[in-house]
C-alpha cells in the first residue's frame, strides 16, 4: 500500500470517528461501559500508586521490593519499570476511563487496548522475574484479560447495532 493510500485511510477513520454524532450525555452508561470504567480505574489508580512508589524509590524500598529481584532484567533499578508502569498501566487506563465518559467511539477499543497492555505487561515481568508463582500477577492477568474481553464484547455489540458509541 502506498504512504498516500495508507495516510488516505487513516484520515478517513479519524474524520469518520471525529464526524460520528455524539450522543447526549445525559443518557447514562449501558453496563458494560460502566463495568469498563471502574475496571479501568482499579487499574489506573493501583497503577499510578505503583509505579509513582518505584520512581520515587527505584531502589524498590517503599514497596519492599529488594533490587536483587531485577537480576538477570536489563533495570539497574526499579526506576524505567516504574515508569513504564505509571504510564502504560497507571496512566492509559485512566484517559480510557475518560473516553468511555465522554462517549467517544474509540472508548471499546481502548478497553481493548487496555486489557492487551496489562497482559502483556503482567506476561513481561513472569518472564524477566522468572516465575509463574504469583498470585498477583494471576489476578492482574485475569484483569487483563476481562477488560479485553469486555471491549471486544462491547465493540461487537455495538457493531451489531450500527453505533460504535457506548452500548
Amino acid at each position: 500500500m502506498s504512504r498516500f493510500a495508507c495516510g488516505h485511510t487513516l484520515q478517513s477513520m479519524a474524520l469518520q470517528i471525529r464526524s460520528a454524532p455524539k450522543q447526549s450525555s445525559a443518557r447514562s452508561l449501558p453496563g458494560i461501559a460502566r463495568l469498563a470504567v471502574v475496571l479501568e480505574v482499579f487499574l489506573g489508580l493501583g497503577a499510578l500508586f505503583g509505579g509513582g512508589a518505584l520512581i520515587l524509590a527505584p531502589d524498590g524500598q517503599l514497596l519492599g521490593m529488594p533490587v536483587k529481584l531485577l537480576a538477570g532484567s536489563p533495570f539497574p533499578s526499579f526506576l524505567v519499570p516504574g515508569i513504564i508502569l505509571f504510564g502504560l498501566i497507571g496512566v492509559a487506563p485512566l484517559m480510557a476511563a475518560a473516553i468511555t465518559l465522554r462517549r467517544q467511539a474509540l472508548a471499546p477499543l481502548a478497553a481493548v487496548a487496555v486489557g492487551l497492555t496489562l497482559i502483556g505487561w503482567v506476561s513481561v515481568e513472569m518472564v524477566v522475574l522468572a516465575g509463574l508463582g504469583s498470585l498477583a500477577w494471576t489476578l492482574y492477568f485475569v484483569l487483563g484479560a476481562s477488560i479485553a474481553a469486555i471491549g471486544v464484547g462491547w465493540w461487537h455489540s455495538s457493531t451489531k447495532n450500527g453505533n460504535h458509541k457506548e452500548s
